[in-house]
């Protein structure tokens, strides 16, 4: 299939500037998926590859070519957009078949050829029952397999995907985040998706790049972006709930160096050490799943008070003071098994995996080694 490069890309819109000198690799048949808020600037990246949108600097490769200043047409890739965008008039067959129809003399392809083609394409997305009717008959989850074999069926080097599963119901978009993984892998073709849907990322992805004011944060596997974050934004954008923040101070002690916060202090590990120094501001971050919870007190364990308690089935999460005693708050949460029963008021000791936990620098959000 193919490789797509972004060289230095900057997009301006008047004074703002959406895409922020982007480099970024995807490897041939990868599924690589763009995530970020809103406005972050992941769909403009996308139709720059797409040729929707033209870099104000920087270069577009795919296939190790140039295709910076090549229109749509001629970049071979396919797009799937939000509202899919099917003709109304046409049954689900035509509009499959139509960006090979209206190519038709270039591909040097009969109308029979292309038929063919379309229920090829049907049968592997599973619609060929629907093929002879009307986008207006279909439900949701039906019209988004229509769109994806009208973009498979031109079999384009690269597939892009701008945010299709986001108007279909919560179990139909599990179910089809499965199938379009599935359908990738069979076909083995380069896919960009974008979403703000950190859960669709993390699931389907091969490998996120996370953006935020047009720039990329970080690029890596799931589990890279989850248990080694490069940034505190990366570490509280994913996760639900997101990784708790606890601000901290480092300081020296009989030539010692420990990491004191709100209701806790630890002696720093002298790995660690040769990056820090005394007086620095340093984020704490652990993750909710990472925190043992105690209801008797425990040696080194961190004494906390519930405030809220919120059941989600099979585990609860539940939000703790753990400086009660300061009369300030520094919250967290934690993630555990609903085996035990958990009041508000009630005081709790919580034990970190310290193994587990990251190091971010207060003033520039990095992490630290």
């Amino acid at each position: 299939m193919a490789r797509v490069f972004l060289e230095n890309i900057v997009k301006r819109f008047g004074k703002v500037v959406a895409v922020d000198h982007i480099n970024l690799e995807v490897h041939d048949k990868e599924f690589l998926v763009l995530l970020g808020p809103s406005g972050c600037g992941k769909t403009t990246t996308l139709r720059i590859i797409a040729g929707l949108e033209f870099p104000d600097e920087g270069r577009v490769y795919i296939d190790d070519k140039d295709v910076t200043d090549l229109e749509p047409k001629d970049r071979d890739v396919a797009m799937v957009f939000q509202n899919y965008a099917l003709y109304p008039h046409l049954t689900v067959r035509d509009n499959i078949a139509f960006p090979l129809m209206i190519r038709r003399k270039q591909l040097g392809l009969t109308r029979e050829e292309i038929y063919r083609r379309v229920l090829d394409v049907a049968k592997l997305l599973r619609i060929e029952e629907l093929l002879d009717r009307k986008p207006g008959q279909l439900s949701g989850g039906q019209q988004q397999r229509v769109a994806l074999a009208r973009a498979l069926i031109r079999r384009p080097k690269v597939w892009l995907m701008d945010e299709p599963l986001s108007n279909l119901d919560a179990l139909l978009r599990l179910q089809m985040r499965a199938e379009l993984k599935r359908l990738q892998r069979e076909i083995g073709i380069t896919t960009i998706y974008v979403t703000h849907d950190q859960a669709e990322a993390m699931s389907m992805a091969d490998r996120i790049a996370v953006m935020n004011h047009g720039r990329i944060v970080q690029v890596g596997t799931p589990d890279d972006i989850y248990f080694r974050p490069r940034h505190v934004f990366v570490a509280t954008f994913i996760g639900a709930p997101p990784m708790n923040i606890i601000r901290c101070i480092t300081v020296l002690k009989n030539d010692k160096l420990y990491l004191s916060c709100p209701g806790m202090e630890r002696e720093i590990p002298r790995g660690i050490t040769k990056y820090l120094r005394g007086d620095m501001e340093i984020l704490l971050g652990i993750r909710p799943e990472f925190v043992d919870v105690y209801k008797e007190p425990k040696p080194g364990a961190i004494r906390a008070k519930i405030l809220v308690v919120e059941p989600q089935g099979s585990e609860l999460i539940l939000n703790l003071n753990i400086s009660p005693e300061s009369g300030e708050e520094t919250i967290i949460k934690v993630k555990t098994r609903a085996l035990r029963r958990y009041s508000p008021g009630e005081i709790v000791y919580l034990e970190p995996d310290w193994t587990r936990v990251s190091l971010f620098d207060a003033k520039t959000g990095k992490a630290i080694a």
